[in-house]
């Protein structure tokens, strides 16, 4: 470990628990990949074609409380 890191690591040890989590959150943030706003848009491309099909009715919807038990049943 270099010594930057470990004065860094000391100074976040300092911080309160507000700070260090807006601290993780910016450095997880800076681990992304750049095209997080092609990402984005799949995504909503996504959601509107499967609305599209509920819309539709070519999916059949099931209510959370059927999949959680259903994953509780396999889970047990």
């Amino acid at each position: 470990m270099s010594a930057k890191l470990a004065e860094i690591q000391t100074q976040a040890k300092q911080l309160g628990s507000e700070e260090r989590a807006q601290l993780a959150s910016f450095l997880l943030e800076t681990l992304e990949p750049s095209d997080s706003g092609d990402v984005a848009q799949a995504w909503e491309v996504e959601t509107k074609v499967r609305w599209a099909e509920i819309e539709r009715g070519d999916v059949q919807l099931i209510p959370a409380t059927e999949v959680f038990a259903d994953i509780h049943r396999k889970l047990s």
